[in-house]
């Protein structure tokens, strides 16, 4: 069943479209903004899905969607999926650069939802395609379609990005001694992790949690990214130290943030936000403070010798069609990353779920999940999330492993399992877990590295269940491994692997399956059935 599209000026003058093409003319003619306009019928359609959303969507229809989109977060497009979580249509735009205002709403008199989207039309602006589906495919399917409307080229990544990461962040907020920083580096080098990320708090004196008494003016000395002296008088023989074992080091920095307290909020002239936790945004359109903070963020990687940043809150300059703002990001971004490359090509940047789409694939070399401490449903279900979003060969990271000390092996292990449906990341304070927590990470870190080429740069393939990921399935030239958190999608799971296959038991409870059974600790397992937080290996349905 096919749907109609409409495109209107800001007026609401009707624009003729060929071949669903918006063209420079129509780009210049439409008073600086377009509106794309589709009902799409409510046949086969059980949810509905968009990159905005932090994780998989509930099986269930919305009466009301309202997100925005463009370079600093999500991307034009609505999937509507059947309950095989087929797509039973999709539309959307190729232009994943301008402010779009995208909105669904529910018409019962008509059978429908009716979608706009509302997209600004700037400097700049380049003609770009109304992207319509509906052939009722598998979403991947139709993603990859998109995907490659956007996405030319996969491109190479440094070595670096596909590397284990420890970060900072859970395990001591802003508490940063080089104490610690020095024995995590040690340890988590010894668990196999090759990426340490100093998060907050390295560019101020205090030394903090977040609490509820501390959030409400967390960021109040952010913007001006010069280092504590005082409270990291060694961190460039901190990070010196780090990388001759081989690891790389990145720092944390949130370049459109200006705390109360900094020389960078005294000399700004405008803001787009109020003071929110201690900071407002400042517009990256005034081109004195945007160099201000790029020169003073190159410097402190310059001086550090820093191998990549982190960056975070890009997504905190929100797209508005009727104040766009997207672009001058981008080319912020562009210069800053530019920059950064110049001084250490192999530099690796990270970016957030938020702003995590097809068309900043060439600027950052990780596409990090959103903030989940202690869910490990939640970091699969964002990992997969992602991997929808960005495909395969792209490196896709989970978010920190964080879990309470108390937590069993068993647990522990599905942690990690979890962690593997993109590049694991830790926050954990590791000279104080026990030994049997250390055993299981370091277990899941060497499956990891011995699995590398394979998680990396196989092809994905999922089994999604009313609205969650049930399995994850990895496989490359000769192995699959499958992430299985739903024990009933096992058989459907293992259709499609390869001659060798691993199972990896995210479920809670065992599973009956013939083979090398391991326990979370990589310990060989008597046992008739998988433990929780365990893996099997065997020979795939197929062959057997």
């Amino acid at each position: 069943m096919s749907f109609n599209i409409l495109v209107t000026d800001r007026d609401g003058k009707i624009l003729e479209c060929f071949n669903r093409k918006i063209s420079a003319d129509m780009l210049r003619h439409c008073g600086g903004q377009l509106t794309v306009s589709a009902q799409i019928p409510a046949v086969e359609v059980t949810a509905i899905w968009h990159a905005a959303l932090a994780t998989l969507p509930e099986m269930k229809l919305p009466w009301n969607i309202e997100f925005s989109s463009g370079s600093s977060h999500g991307m034009p497009l609505l999937v509507f999926m059947d309950q095989n979580s087929s797509a039973s249509y999709a539309v959307g735009l190729t232009n994943c650069i301008d402010d779009c205002m995208v909105s669904c709403k529910m018409n019962q008199e008509l059978c429908c939802f009716e979608v706009k989207f509302v997209i600004a039309a700037v400097a700049g602006s380049e003609p770009f395609e109304i992207f319509a589906d509906c052939s009722s495919r598998e979403m991947t399917a139709v993603l990859q379609d998109f995907r490659q409307l956007v996405m030319t080229e996969i491109p190479e990544y440094p070595a670096g990005a596909w590397d284990a990461v420890y970060c900072s962040w859970y395990a001591v907020h802003t508490a940063i001694t080089g104490k610690y920083l020095r024995k995590n580096a040690v340890e988590a080098h010894r668990l196999g992790f090759g990426t340490f990320i100093v998060d907050d708090g390295w560019c101020f004196d205090e030394n903090k949690r977040v609490t509820p008494l501390t959030l409400p003016d967390w960021y109040r000395d952010i913007g001006d990214w010069q280092l504590s002296e005082s409270k990291l008088p060694e961190m460039k023989q901190i990070i010196a130290e780090a990388q001759t074992l081989g690891m790389n080091y990145i720092f944390w920095v949130a370049p459109f943030f200006a705390g109360r307290r900094s020389k960078l909020n005294e000399s700004v002239s405008k803001f787009l936000t109020e003071l929110h936790e201690g900071q407002r945004i400042y517009d990256p359109a005034d081109e004195t403070a945007a160099e201000q903070t790029m020169a003073n963020i190159c410097r402190i990687f310059e001086e550090m010798d820093l191998d990549g940043l982190k960056i975070d809150f890009v997504d905190s300059v929100m797209p508005d069609a009727a104040n766009p703002h997207c672009r001058v990001v981008k080319e912020y971004l562009e210069k800053l990353i530019g920059r950064v490359r110049k001084l250490k090509p192999s530099a690796l940047i990270e970016f957030r779920q938020n702003y995590a789409t097809p068309v900043n694939a060439s600027l950052a070399t990780a596409f990090r999940a959103g903030d989940v401490p202690f869910d490990y449903m939640q970091n699969f279900s964002s990992c997969i999330q992602l991997r929808l979003i960005m495909g395969d060969r792209i490196p896709v990271h989970a978010d920190p492993v964080y879990f309470h000390p108390g937590e069993s092996s068993a647990a522990v292990g599905r942690h990690m399992i979890a962690s593997l449906a993109g590049v694991p990341m830790l926050s954990m304070e590791l000279t104080g877990i026990s030994p049997e927590h250390k055993a299981v990470i370091k277990n899941y870190l060497d499956f990891y590295n011995a699995h590398r080429e394979t998680l990396n740069f196989g092809h994905w393939s999922l089994k999604l269940h009313n609205g969650f990921a049930a399995a994850a399935i990895c496989s490359g030239a000769d192995e699959s491994i499958v992430i299985l958190s739903d024990k009933s999608a096992l058989t459907e799971a293992l259709t499609a692997c390869r001659k060798h296959v691993t199972v990896l038991n995210m479920c809670a409870g065992n599973l009956s399956v013939d083979g090398e059974i391991f326990d979370a600790a990589g310990n060989v397992y008597s046992g008739n059935d998988v433990p929780s937080g365990g893996r099997v290996e065997l020979t795939a349905a197929s062959e057997q």
